[in-house]
């Protein structure tokens, strides 16, 4: 049955496979013994060189690795994101000048840092499938001492006037032969247990792991530098695998552990909550604070009620203690909160994000239809809500929208494109839950006009 289900697996890597190769499947994969005899791309000799082959494990015997975690998550667009732990013998340090990294990521969207060690997989991590991969390190390469080969008679007369121009006849003058050592470092992993890991973890600091979610005495201690894998990503608590002696046990961590935050109070409260913004320093010293979690606590006894992460900013145009403000951005009575998303680059074309109140629970939630609008405008008095973009100096779009039987509904838009020339505009609107289109053109006198709600470019 696990060679069906393994077969089916690889089958579909071959339909759904995307440009940056299959996403593999998340879980346990074992090292298949014998691959790294097998599973090499073999250098050419060439003329007069002789390769001298040598077959290694991709990681050294010290590592101990027999196994490797895959996480995949796709949280945000595709390509669907794979990270590749290989699990070592603890304490193990690579070799000076060894490049056997433990953590990739895949596709190579991550840089290697201190606090974030994830290798670009792309070229390492090869020959992927749904079910299988091959980690290929680059051979290593040694010159080794020559072979001379004797000649086979003397040079004849014509034999040196042609040695003399540069080509020399090794049937009368002999020829040596290169010799390179070549060893192949690559082995081939398996899936051997399914495993719905959505991320892999890097644990900068020491962090306690508890057996259920609730801060008990029935915990363990979990030391700098551990990865683990994430079977749940909630508000407060990951839920995880840890690894021990190649021995997969499970946890929970409280996320407060896991980031050391400053939290920062805000100015803007509703009638029934308070708010705290959670900011970590910026990667540079240049750079703003990152703000990573929002903290809900009760207008009447501060009480934490709720903790919101797992959302995108920049932190460029988050003020202090003014980063969140109060907005009924579904227009359903009840106030919803908003901090800024990113920035979008040339800056025109941020994001902001939105989350919306439950009264029936509650709790606010992420909005992700309306945090993935850009320019967001949110109209109290029309009750619409105005999204734009633009695309360079001659190009603005623009979007309406408005709730309709609880529904974000668009209402009309506006796409408005020069060529220096002529100016293009497209134009629709919604008359009876119908959308109708126009378009008309008219010879260019200046820049387009700006999107709803946004100001001309100067």
């Amino acid at each position: 049955m696990k060679t069906l289900i393994l077969a089916l697996l690889m089958l579909g890597a071959a339909v759904a496979g995307h440009a940056y190769g299959a996403a593999l499947t998340p879980g346990i994969y074992r090292m298949d013994a014998n691959s790294y005899l097998t599973a090499v791309q073999r250098a050419e000799a060439g003329p007069n060189k002789r390769i001298e082959e040598k077959f290694e494990h991709a990681f050294p015997a010290a590592a101990g690795v027999t196994y490797a975690v895959v996480s995949r998550e796709a949280r945000y667009a595709e390509p669907e994101r794979n990270r590749v732990l290989f699990l070592t013998v603890d304490g193990y340090k690579a070799e000076r000048g060894e490049l056997s990294c433990i953590a990739y990521a895949l596709p190579g969207w991550n840089d290697y840092s201190t606090t974030n060690p994830f290798c670009a997989g792309e070229e390492a991590l090869s020959d992927r499938t749904l079910a299988s991969f091959v980690l290929r390190h680059p051979p290593r390469r040694r010159d080794l001492a020559g072979i001379h080969i004797p000649a086979e008679r003397t040079p004849t007369q014509e034999d040196r006037v042609g040695c003399l121009l540069g080509v020399c006849d090794p049937a009368a003058y002999g020829r040596w032969i290169q010799r390179v050592e070549v060893t192949y470092r690559t082995d081939r992993f398996t899936l051997e247990k399914v495993r719905p890991y959505q991320d892999i973890l890097f644990l900068e600091n020491a962090v306690p792991v508890f057996a259920s979610r609730e801060r008990t005495n029935n915990r363990s201690e979990l030391k700098a530098g551990t990865f683990v894998a994430v079977l749940d990503r909630q508000s407060e608590w990951f839920e995880v695998d840890y690894f021990e002696d190649g021995n997969a046990r499970h946890g929970w961590i409280d996320r407060d552990d896991v980031v050391a935050v400053q939290w920062l109070a805000q100015r803007a409260s509703t009638r029934d909550f308070r708010f705290r913004v959670g900011v970590v320093p910026g990667d540079r010293d240049t750079d703003a604070p990152q703000p990573v979690a929002i903290e809900v606590l009760s207008r009447h006894s501060g009480q934490r009620l709720q903790v919101l992460r797992d959302f995108e900013s920049d932190g460029r145009y988050v003020l202090g203690d003014e980063a969140i403000n109060v907005v009924d951005a579904n227009f359903d009575g009840h106030p919803d909160i908003t901090i800024h998303g990113m920035s979008g680059g040339a800056g025109p074309n941020s994001t902001t994000n939105v989350f919306l109140y439950d009264p029936v629970r509650r709790r606010f939630s992420f909005s992700r239809e309306l945090s993935e609008l850009t320019q967001l405008w949110i109209d109290a008095k029309t009750r619409t809500i105005h999204t734009a973009q633009r695309g360079g100096c001659c190009s603005h779009y623009s979007e309406t929208y408005r709730y309709v039987q609880g529904k974000l509904t668009l209402v009309s838009s506006v796409d408005e494109y020069s060529d220096g020339e002529w100016v293009r505009t497209a134009t629709a609107h919604r008359r009876k839950g119908k959308m109708y289109y126009r378009e008309e053109r008219r010879r260019y006198k200046g820049e387009p006009n700006a999107a709803p709600g946004q100001p001309a470019s100067p």
